[in-house]
């Protein structure tokens, strides 16, 4: 069915294309990278949650899928309420391939940069903004400038906002970051919850340890050969 979703447009295999609910960084010229989740991929375009930009700007997506990282030149078609939708790309690259369009190779390393790595962290409810109550240990992955995966054993709605509390360096103050869950999944194996975040006010000294934490991290699993 996906499959001829596309067929009036260029034949690009859906699994190339980046999957409702998943989360990818969007770059609009002049501007800087930001995370978002995807609400729809349809015939018309892709749909993502939040205004990202308007109609007209030309943007790249950058986002994880089975055949790696992969790029998507594109253009935002429309944008309303809580949602963009950018039109069907003409074709998809893999995004190692691409250093220059969308602000430099240096600094495109920088604003997609990502931690596919299990970390301890601790989390807590933050109605309104505002984080109450004590911290509890969990699972952090998939750690991202945009946001990360939470990993419970309960079940949180979509909506809810949470810090997360992390210790980037060693002796160093915790980072907490306020963070709202997009998507759930149930994760069978374990019987528990992961939660994907998109985080909200990042500093850019937040902003910064968090880019310094990964490329220290993705150094150390490259010098184990786990990278």
């Amino acid at each position: 069915m996906l499959k001829s979703l596309f067929s009036r447009g260029p034949s690009i295999p859906a699994s190339k294309l980046p999957s409702a609910n998943a989360f990818v960084d969007v770059v609009v010229a002049g501007r800087a990278s930001r995370s978002a989740s995807v609400d729809a991929v349809t015939a018309k375009g892709i749909v993502v949650r939040g205004v990202i930009g308007r109609p007209g700007e030309s943007a790249v997506l950058l986002y994880d899928s089975g055949h790696g990282r992969l790029r998507a030149a594109t253009k935002i078609t429309g944008a309303s309420g809580e949602r963009t939708t950018l039109a069907m790309p003409d074709r998809v690259t893999p995004a190692s391939a691409a250093t220059g369009s969308a602000g430099g190779g240096g600094a495109q390393k920088r604003q997609t940069v990502r931690l596919d790595a299990l970390v301890p962290g601790t989390w807590r409810f933050a109605p309104g903004g505002k984080g109450t109550g004590e911290f509890v240990k969990a699972n952090i992955r998939d750690i991202s400038r945009g946001g990360c995966s939470l990993i419970l054993d309960r079940e949180l709605k979509r909506g809810t906002s949470v810090e997360v509390q992390l210790r980037l360096r060693e002796g160093g103050a915790p980072l907490v970051l306020l963070g709202e869950v997009m998507r759930q999944e149930h994760i069978a194996s374990s019987g528990r919850f992961s939660h994907g975040l998109r985080f909200h006010g990042i500093r850019p000294e937040e902003d910064h340890a968090i880019v310094e934490f990964i490329n220290r991290k993705q150094a150390e699993l490259r010098s184990r050969g786990l990278a």
